[in-house]
């Protein structure tokens, strides 16, 4: 009779208990600000990425530029992605793309406030503490980016050829930190920093 294990007996098991503790684990980061700040970029560029695999170039619609898809920053430390396929000033949320994994709306209200079917993540104050947003003036007047169906950015859509002409910058504030997302003009190239105000 038996009453030890062997050593490959042993590594077996500590191994195989590893690889499960590891995938058990939920993620545990703690930072929110970079958590918000790569909400934000993974928005961006899931924008950028709408706008071109659903061209709404349309040479019968002389206004056809005012429908790209774009992300928009509101007053309240919330944003949206939408796409104003009825061509007037508001931002519907029948007009707002859909996240591609739970099919919640990436829209908020003008109040910033949760409705039933929204993305908690657009609403950066209630869910990251993000206290501050602020957009440089090279993106525009408007708090909002676009993009057109070769994924270049637009600073804002009162006319179809306003591409970003310099590097836009938004800023993320939350306590003593603030993170910086740059978007490069012609590309669209997304990047960040997180620094100590």
């Amino acid at each position: 009779m038996r009453y030890s294990f062997t050593l490959l007996e042993f590594i077996v098991v500590v191994v195989t208990v590893g690889i499960l503790a590891g995938t058990m684990i939920p993620n545990l980061s703690t930072d929110p600000l970079l958590d918000a700040t790569l909400q934000v970029v993974r928005h961006l560029k899931y924008t950028q990425q709408l706008a071109m695999s659903d061209d709404r170039y349309d040479a019968e619609k002389p206004l056809w530029f005012k429908s790209m898809w774009r992300i928009s920053f509101r007053s309240n430390n919330c944003y949206l992605i939408s796409s104003n396929i009825d061509f007037n000033h508001n931002y519907d949320r029948t007009e707002s793309a859909h996240d591609p994994s739970t099919q919640e709306y990436l829209y908020s209200n003008t109040n910033c406030e949760k409705e039933r079917g929204d993305n908690s993540f657009m609403y950066l104050e209630s869910y990251f503490g993000i206290s501050d947003i602020q957009l440089n003036s090279s993106c525009g007047n408007n708090k909002m980016l676009a993009f057109d169906e070769q994924g270049r950015p637009h600073a804002s859509l009162s006319k179809v050829d306003d591409l970003l002409k310099n590097i836009c910058k938004i800023s993320l504030y939350h306590q003593t930190r603030k993170s910086v997302i740059t978007v490069q003009p012609q590309t669209g190239y997304v990047d960040f920093t997180i620094e100590d105000q």
